[in-house]
């Protein structure tokens, strides 16, 4: 048996574990936090830096996480029920470590609504959104050109 009759076949399998396995901290992570949260925080953070003049109770933190794992979950189970084909494994599982991109941005953007909330500071500067946004952006934009390709 060769790499090349293996690699295919776990590819799909150990992507979508990666983006559990994010996922999973994503939860636990906020789990951790949330009970030590202030009452209100900043609904976002705008492009600028700063958080959004419009607070929500903290239960709006969990917005994110729950929707990463139904997208999560729904990928999962058409993967399962229609496994894609041989040319759209490798998107398939570029989607997946994009999910896992998205977790870690997710829990990234939450910590810092959670440091606005504390008045622990005022801004992020654009530059470190930009950081926090490149794997992201470039994950995708590598999907994109292979899906552009097949």
């Amino acid at each position: 048996m060769t790499i090349d009759e293996v690699f295919p076949t776990i590819m799909i399998p150990v992507a979508y574990g990666v983006a559990a396995v994010s996922t999973l901290f994503l939860l636990v992570h906020l789990a951790r936090r949330y009970p030590s949260v202030p009452k209100r925080v900043p609904m976002n953070i705008r492009p600028d830096g700063r958080p959004s003049e419009r607070t929500a109770g903290k239960l709006v933190l969990w917005v994110a996480p729950a929707i990463i794992v139904v997208v999560l979950a729904l990928l999962g189970v058409l993967a399962l029920v229609q496994p894609p084909a041989e040319n759209q494994r490798v998107i398939i599982a570029l989607v997946f470590v994009t999910v896992a991109e998205v977790a870690w941005y997710a829990a990234w953007s939450i910590d810092r609504q959670i440091e606005m909330a504390r008045k622990m500071t005022y801004r992020v500067a654009p530059t470190r959104l930009l950081r926090a946004l490149v794997p992201l952006i470039l994950t995708v934009a590598v999907t994109v050109f292979v899906a552009a390709r097949s």
